[in-house]
Order: structure tokens, then sequence, then C-alpha cells
């Protein structure tokens, strides 16, 4: 009884299979089902992936932010090869090492040599600057400290930062600082920077973080229109010195606003909008202490401010 009831379904399952075959059979006589209509199924299978591979997500191009740590390894330290791998000059006329302070007017990479530029210099100074005003004892190492922290924070963010010196035995001129502006250094093509960030702390009795504005006539070539040129730094200066003070116990000097240097060096070459930061004075107790531990602080309220730049520049 139960081999029959067995073969019994056996037989009905076959018969089942058979009339499926005769069925599909049939179809492909009339035409119904075709090999292409395997392919069209395979085809509609894969198309999903298809179309994500065809719209790869675009990466928006990073912002170049150049970070300078202000002065570095002492002139007295160098030999004459360090000083003109690190781009000063030496001059017979000045009898010294140091650079010139301007490009002559309406170009660029071509110094004035004392002429044929805007004149621009601080009370009782002139075109050249010598090595030696930039010797600094213990401010190096706090600007590194503070560049380092901010290159962090930025990259952290997304943007692609530039050093101008990764140690305290390098002291490069400023002019050689400005060329890491330019994509591999190559001052022959535009800049890719979008800004300079310089990064210093003051000295001589006062008290607070400021920084340095921009103001009178900027004639390098290639640069902003001279009023925009000096409102976008500006504008920058402000706004990574009111994190600073915002975000530590540095205090605002002269309103945080620095009017005493317009005719600095960076200003009178830099190609891009460029920050010049003044932060504390490490000559005051108060202010040595928050530079010496709080740099973390220091350099992420940097980060913030230049977000905060363009921030501005998307809306």
């Amino acid at each position: 009884m139960i081999m029959r009831k067995y073969l019994i379904g056996l037989v009905i399952a076959l018969g089942i299979i058979l009339a499926g075959l005769i069925i599909v059979f049939g179809l492909v006589l009339n035409g119904t089902i075709t090999r292409q209509t395997f392919e069209a199924e395979k085809n509609e299978i894969s198309i999903p992936t298809a179309e994500a591979s065809a719209l790869p997500t675009q990466t928006p191009k990073k912002q170049i932010v150049v970070l300078d740590p202000g002065h570095g390894k002492d002139s007295g330290n160098m030999s004459e090869e360090d000083k003109s791998a690190d781009g000063w000059v030496l001059s017979t006329e000045k009898g010294g090492w140091g650079e010139w302070r301007h490009w002559k007017s309406g170009t660029v990479w071509d110094d004035c040599r004392g002429s044929g530029c805007s004149g621009r210099h601080p009370d009782g100074g002139s075109c050249w600057y010598p090595i030696e005003n930039g010797d600094r004892d213990i401010e190096p190492e706090i600007n590194l400290n503070n560049t380092l922290n901010a290159k962090k924070y930025l990259e952290e963010m997304g943007y692609e930062v530039r050093l101008t010196r990764n140690s305290n035995d390098e002291n490069p001129s400023m002019t050689k600082r400005l060329t890491y502006c330019y994509s591999g250094g190559d001052t022959s093509t535009e800049p890719d920077a979008d800004v300079f960030v310089c990064i210093h702390s003051n000295a001589g009795g006062g008290q607070g973080s400021a920084y340095m504005a921009l103001s009178g006539v900027y004639d390098q070539s290639g640069v902003l229109a001279p009023a925009e040129y000096i409102s976008e730094s500006n504008i920058l200066g402000q706004l990574i010195n009111n994190q600073i003070v915002s975000d530590t116990q540095l205090s605002a000097f002269v309103d945080g606003r620095y009017e005493g240097f317009p005719t600095a060096v960076l200003f009178c070459k830099s190609p891009v909008p460029i920050a010049y930061l003044e932060i504390g004075f490490f000559d005051n107790a108060s202010d040595l202490e928050v530079l010496t531990n709080d740099s973390e602080t220091i350099g992420r309220a940097i980060a913030v401010g230049v977000d905060n730049y363009f921030k501005t520049k998307s809306n």
C-alpha cells in the first residue's frame, strides 16, 4: 500500500514537470521566450550597480591654508650655506644678509633692490630687512607649537595645510615662506593657496592678542585689487583673533587690531590674503603661562577662525 502511494506521487510530480517543459517548449517555438529575454533579465539586475558607478561622488577642492610659524633658528647659529638655502640674500651694499622688503611695482618675484617700488618701510628703516632683525629667544618655539596645533585641527576640518617651517632648526626668509603659496613651490605659476596665516607672539611690555592690520599701498602684481586685498586680509585676521580671545584667557590687545606695521615684508609681497597674528606677549608672565600651557586651545581657535573666514566667503 505504501509503495503504491509513493509511485502515484512520483507519477504526479513527473507529470507536472513534463507539463511545464511542454509549456516552455511551446513558448520558445512561438517566439514568446528568446535568448534576449534572459539577457534582459540579467541586465536588469545589474543596472543599479552600473548607474551607481557612473555617478561618483564629486570631491570638492580642498581649500589650502599656509601656516607660517614666525621666526626660527637664530641667525648667529646659521652658516652662510644655511642662510642661502633658507632664501636670505647677501648684500655687499648693505653689509650683510637679509632680504628686500618689496617687489618692483607691478611685478612679483622681482626684488626691488632699493628702487622702483612703493618705497614703504618702517620709520628709520629702508627697503632692506636685515636677517638679525628677526632673531628671537623663546618665541620661535611658542609659534611652532601653536602652528602645529592649528594644523592638526585644520586638517581634521578637511583643509590642506602647508607649513613654512617644521622645526626650530630652520629660519626661512619671509620671501621663501611665500613660495608655499604655490604648488610645489613653483613661483612661475599662479598661487594655489587660499590664505597665508602668520603666527607670532608679541613682546615689549603689553598684554593680550591682536592681528596686525594692513593699510596703505600694496602694489605687487597678481594680488587682489589693493582695497580687496586689504579688506580680505583684515577680515581674516580679525576673525582668527576674535576666536583666540573668545576661547582663551588672553585679552584683546589694543582692541585686537594692531596698526603698527602695515609695511611688513609679508604684507608687501604676499600673493594671497594674509593674517598676521601677534598672540599674547611672551614677556608678560600671565600671557606666557597661557602660551606655554594652552597651545592646544590656541591652535584650535586659529583653525576655527580660519574656518569662520571661509564660511563668510561661502555665504
